[in-house]
């Protein structure tokens, strides 16, 4: 069974993605609802969240799990999978190994704020192509957003926020974008709008290729699990159209 883990919807887009490359795969998503979002909070809170869902992922008996969440790669991915006891992955270096592969000079880094406080993808880019620039920002109000439905592409006022917030990363004059949080997919046509013709790499498409072939055998069932909620992510997902209708969601917390 391959687990998927995110904080939030973020992670869905993952999900579809392991689906249409191993339709025969088990596949196990769980959503910590209850703590969303992981972004604004301590390194030491996050470390803990991620123990106690790679504790539930290890109690689903997961063979392995693609974190989702840019956050807890970014900060807590060795806590995860110590708590998982199965292979774990995250979404950094599947992203930074498509990026450096195309050779971009000057990369803009939109994250979460713990991410870009941790430095993670500027620390991945810069070993992997010494002499890269790259500026990151941390974008606070991108998940909760996202979270309730504001992301439309042509919304003058959301288009006038994300101008605000991104502000900065138009005068860095980047050659590449690279989207560190799952959920700022969704914001992809918004961001394209503010940086025309620069190319977004999004760390979720890339990672959902790195998840080994040898897991993806089984009888293809789908399991969603939140820690908080269950109606208001499937609220959340349906927004999206990530998530088919019909899919069972259920409380983790209940169990």
């Amino acid at each position: 069974m391959i687990g998927v883990f995110d904080s939030g919807i973020g992670g869905l887009s993952v999900l579809a993605a392991l689906r249409s490359a191993y339709p025969a795969a088990d596949l196990l998503y769980y959503a910590d609802t209850a703590n969303l979002p992981y972004g604004g909070r301590s390194p030491a809170l996050i470390r803990r969240f991620a123990k106690e869902a790679g504790k539930q992922f290890g109690g689903w008996g997961a063979d392995c799990v693609q974190v989702a969440c840019g956050t807890v790669s970014s900060l807590a991915l060795d806590d995860f999978a110590a708590a998982a006891g199965c292979p774990v992955s995250g979404v950094v270096l599947p992203v930074v190994d498509a990026i450096t592969r195309d050779g971009r000079r000057r990369v803009l880094i939109l994250s979460t704020e713990a991410t870009a406080r941790s430095r993670v993808f500027d620390a991945a880019l810069t070993a992997k192509r010494p002499g890269v620039a790259t500026l990151s920002l941390g974008c606070p109000l991108f998940v909760p957003l996202v979270e309730n439905g504001f992301f439309a592409g042509n919304d003058p006022a959301l288009l006038s926020l994300a101008g605000r917030i991104l502000a900065p990363g138009q005068t860095f004059f980047p050659d590449a974008i690279l989207l560190g949080c799952t959920h700022f997919r969704l914001l992809a046509p918004l961001i394209s709008r503010l940086f025309p013709g620069v190319p977004l790499y999004d760390c979720g498409e890339a990672a959902a290729g790195a998840v080994p072939e040898r897991f993806g055998r089984g009888n293809g069932t789908l399991r969603v699990y939140v820690s908080d909620d269950p109606e208001r992510f499937r609220l959340a997902a349906e927004r999206t159209g990530s998530l088919s209708p019909g899919v069972p969601i259920t409380s983790a917390a209940g169990e």
